[in-house]
């Protein structure tokens, strides 16, 4: 259960530094076109999403290898709350990522647009069918 949780801090954290200087670039790239904002709003959007999961996944690692074996595994996991919730903005920071990706081609050209809004949606149903089998989710009472 600590290796999970250190890899997934770890993922979470390149992604989050991934979409805070594609959110530099955008503002130098971007200045007055609306789609250029947008992007850049999903960005930090994204970049925002992640850093709570780099946070939680990081102690949680720490909570895990303290705790003795039978007492947290990743089958409990399942049951924790936290560990949804963290899958939960994990998932929105990806969308949040590929939606500034997909917005910024539009600052271009209409054609760049509809390529990067087309890869993008691509890229999102790739990434849910990748991670389906990692995240989890509370069941419903």
């Amino acid at each position: 259960m600590a290796e999970f949780s250190r890899q997934f801090a770890f993922v979470s954290s390149v992604l989050a530094g991934f979409a805070f200087a594609f959110y530099g670039t955008l503002l130098v790239a971007a200045r007055e076109h609306r789609a250029g904002a947008w992007a850049a709003f999903f960005a930090v959007a994204a970049s925002v999403a992640f850093l709570p999961v780099t946070l939680g996944m990081t102690f949680n690692a720490v909570r895990a290898a303290n705790q003795p074996r039978e007492q947290l595994s990743v089958s409990t996991a399942v049951a924790d709350p936290q560990i949804a919730l963290l899958s939960m903005l994990f998932l929105s920071g990806v969308i949040f990522l590929l939606a500034s990706f997909g917005i910024s081609g539009w600052m271009r050209s209409r054609g760049l647009g509809i390529a990067t809004t087309s890869l993008s949606l691509l890229g999102a149903l790739a990434v849910f069918v990748a991670l389906r089998p990692f995240l989890h989710a509370v069941p419903a009472p």
